[in-house]
C-alpha cells in the first residue's frame, strides 16, 4: 500500500522546529570557547529523542567512559577534548560542581558528546549519541540519553522481543514503538527534561548492546512510518500502548490512563486468541499480605501513610473489557484501599501491580497483569483468574508474532490492534 506523508496538524512544523541549529564544532584552535550545541533533530530530518537512562545520588555518582573520542562540556562550554577514550571513572556532583577523574568542573549541567562510532558508556550499557547529566530537584544525578529516533528504536526491539520473532512483528513493533516515542516527544516531553524512560515506564531501551540485524533492518525497512488516527485529513498520532500478552482481549487504554473511552484505536475489546502460545496466557493464583500491599502502596502514595496499615481492598470499579464470553470477565479498573482507621484511598488498580513490583517483592513478578479477580480473604489479598502479561492495551506481542507466522502483512496487524489508524510517513 501507498504509505502518505505526514500533514498531521502540528508535526510538521514540530520537525521544522527540531532541526539541528548548530553544526559540527570545530575543536581546534581555542576549543574551550566554542559553545555546545543544542539540537532536536540530526540532518536528515530524524528526530533527536532524549531517554532517561540512570538517576542516582549525587555523593554515589555514576560510572562513566567512552569507547573512543569524546568532548565534555560543562556551563555549556568545551572543558575536555580527545580522539582517544575516556577512562572508566565515576562521575559526582557536590556543593554546585561535578568531579570526575580528580578533575573539577563548574554548572549544573555536564555533557558527554561522541563522534564517530564511539559511544558512551553508563553504567552497564554504552549508548550513541551525546549523554547530559544534570541535577534534579531531589539532588539526585539524572542521566539523559540524546539519539537520533532511528538508532533509538534500534536498542528498544530487541529488549521488547525475542529474537527468533518474525520479521514483521519486529516491523509492527517497530512503527508502534516510534508512534510512541514520537507521542511523548510531543507531550511529556515538553515540560520535562527527557522524554520517555529507558525501563517498562515508557520503552525497554538497552542502547547499543541491545541492537541487532533484525532491529536494524526492521527499523531502517519502515523508517518514519508512525500511526495515526482521526476525521480524514486532521489525523494525529497516539500513545500507541502495547503489551507481552494481552490474554484472550484488548483492554481499553482507560485502565492506565482513563477517562472511559468508548472509540478510536485504543477502546479495546479486539478478540485475539493468536497469543495463547505464551506461558503467561493464563497463570496461578498469588496471595499477597496486606502488609506487603500497604508498604508498597505507602511508598508510592503519601495519602496511604495515612491509613495506619491495611485493613481492606475493595473493588470499587470494573470495565468490561471482554464482549467476547464468559470467558472474558470484567477487570477491576479503580481500588479502595481502606485503612486501619476507617480512611481510604481510591487508586488504580494498574497502580497497585507496579506499587508491589517496584517495592521488589517477589511474588509480585508472578501478578502478571491485573486481568483478574481480586480478593479480600482476611490477612491477604488473592489475585487470582489471571490473564495475560502487562496491561493489555493496543498491540499484543505474543499475538502479532502468531499473526506474523500465519502470513499476515504488517498493516494487517496493526490494524487488528489500533482499529481505525493508519500509516503515514512522520520523515
Amino acid at each position: 500500500m501507498r504509505i502518505p506523508r505526514f500533514h498531521l496538524a502540528g508535526l510538521a512544523a514540530f520537525v521544522v522546529a527540531s532541526v539541528l541549529v548548530a553544526g559540527l564544532i570545530m575543536v581546534s584552535g581555542c576549543p574551550r570557547h566554542a559553545v555546545e550545541p543544542e539540537f532536536r533533530a540530526v540532518p536528515a530530518g530524524i528526530p533527536v529523542i532524549r531517554v532517561l537512562i540512570a538517576r542516582v545520588g549525587s555523593g554515589e555518582g555514576v560510572g562513566i567512559a567512552t569507547t573512543g573520542s569524546y568532548t565534555i562540556f560543562a556551563a555549556g562550554r568545551i572543558v575536555a577534548d580527545s580522539m582517544d577514550p575516556l577512562p572508566e571513572g565515576r562521575l559526582s556532583h557536590r556543593s554546585g560542581g561535578w568531579s570526575l577523574h580528580a578533575a573539577g568542573y563548574i554548572g549544573d549541567k555536564l555533557t558527554v558528546s561522541t563522534r564517530g562510532r564511539s559511544c558512551v558508556r553508563v553504567g552497564a550499557n554504552s549508548y550513541r549519541g551525546k549523554v547530559v547529566f544534570s541535577i534534579d530537584q531531589a539532588g539526585r544525578i539524572v542521566a539523559v540519553n540524546h539519539v537520533d529516533m532511528e538508532t533509538y528504536l534500534a536498542g528498544v526491539l530487541a529488549r521488547e522481543l525475542y529474537q527468533s520473532w518474525h520479521i514483521r512483528t519486529y516491523k509492527a513493533q517497530a512503527i508502534a514503538a516510534r508512534t510512541y516515542a514520537m507521542y511523548e516527544m510531543g507531550a511529556f516531553g515538553k515540560t520535562h527534561r527527557y522524554d520517555l524512560r529507558a525501563d517498562q515506564s515508557s520503552q525497554v531501551y538497552g542502547g547499543v548492546s541491545a541492537e541487532t540485524d533484525k532491529a536494524r533492518r526492521a527499523v531502517e525497512e519502515t523508517r518514519g512510518m508512525v500511526l495515526a488516527a482521526g476525521p480524514e485529513g486532521r489525523e494525529k498520532i497516539f500513545r500507541a500502548y502495547y503489551s507481552a500478552c494481552c490474554g484472550g482481549v484488548t483492554n481499553s487504554v482507560y485502565v492506565i490512563t482513563g477517562p472511559p473511552v468508548t472509540s478510536g484505536p485504543l477502546a479495546g475489546g479486539q478478540t485475539c486468541r493468536d497469543c495463547a502460545s505464551c506461558t503467561r496466557y493464563r497463570w496461578a493464583p498469588v496471595t499477597v499480605s496486606k502488609e506487603v500491599v500497604y508498604r508498597a502502596l505507602s511508598r508510592r502514595y503519601q495519602q496511604v501513610v495515612d491509613l495506619n496499615g491495611l485493613k481492606t481492598i475493595k473493588i470499587v470499579e470494573v470495565a468490561d473489557c471482554a464482549g467476547g464470553g464468559a470467558d472474558f470477565k470484567p477487570r477491576p479498573v479503580w481500588i479502595d484501599v481502606v485503612g486501619l482507621n476507617g480512611r481510604k484511598v481510591r487508586i488504580r488498580a494498574e497502580d497497585l501491580r507496579m506499587s508491589l513490583l517496584a517495592d521488589g517483592y517477589p511474588r509480585a513478578k508472578r501478578l502478571y497483569s491485573m486481568n483478574c479477580r481480586v480478593r479480600d480473604v482476611g490477612g491477604s489479598i488473592v489475585f487470582d483468574r489471571g490473564r495475560g502479561f502487562g496491561h493489555g492495551v493496543g498491540l499484543c506481542q505474543w499475538g502479532a508474532q502468531a499473526k506474523a507466522q500465519k502470513g499476515w502483512p504488517v498493516e494487517k496487524i496493526l490494524s487488528a490492534y489500533y482499529p481505525g489508524a493508519k500509516l503515514f510517513k512522520a520523515y
